[in-house]
């Protein structure tokens, strides 16, 4: 796999999974206007790690080039992520979830392994700015990184709140201890 190629995969999973909470809200906003504005939100964070990807992407290519092979990438079911997403669209997009399942799936795409991608990207982009003697930049990587720790934290106090099933409340405390 080239840098480019994993940037693309990245891009593609950022941008499935923000049009996934954009539709979760569309769906369940009618439940309760708190209930659409969690949705929206963890939707625009998704837009906003497409957004730092592109930017990844251009640093990157800057510094190495996009058709460098990509050699240290942990290794990462890829096939199996990019499923487990089709699956979440498909039963989002049936228009008939509930509640307790939205937030089932969020929990389930949050603790995929598409983070180690994502992660392992940040750690390629810090490279290319200590390579291209631009430190300024490296700020930027570090907010993204406290970034995703709160929209975790978004996602278990939004769990809490509103979900009614304990077993769901449970699971999204384990993965922001994951996260955390």
């Amino acid at each position: 796999m080239t840098l480019g190629e994993l940037f693309n995969l990245c891009q593609d999973i950022e941008l499935r999974q923000a049009k996934l909470y954009a539709s979760l809200s569309l769906l369940l906003g009618d439940v309760d206007e708190r209930i659409a504005r969690f949705w929206e939100q963890m939707s625009m964070e998704e837009w906003q790690h497409y957004i730092l990807v592109d930017f990844g992407r251009s640093l990157c290519t800057d510094a190495f080039g996009i058709d460098s092979p990509v050699t240290e990438l942990p290794n990462i079911p890829v096939q199996q992520i990019t499923d487990a997403l089709e699956g979440h669209e498909r039963r989002v997009n049936s228009g008939e979830i509930s509640l307790d399942e939205a937030f089932g799936i969020a929990i389930a795409i949050e603790g995929s392994e598409a983070d180690a991608i994502y992660m392992y990207l940040l750690s390629i982009m810090r490279r290319a700015i200590e390579q291209s003697n631009q430190p300024y930049l490296m700020d930027r990587i570090v907010q993204v990184e406290k970034d995703m720790v709160s929209h975790v934290h978004g996602l278990v106090k939004a769990t809490q709140r509103f979900a009614k099933d304990p077993a769901l409340i449970r699971q999204a405390h384990r993965l922001e201890a994951e996260h955390g």
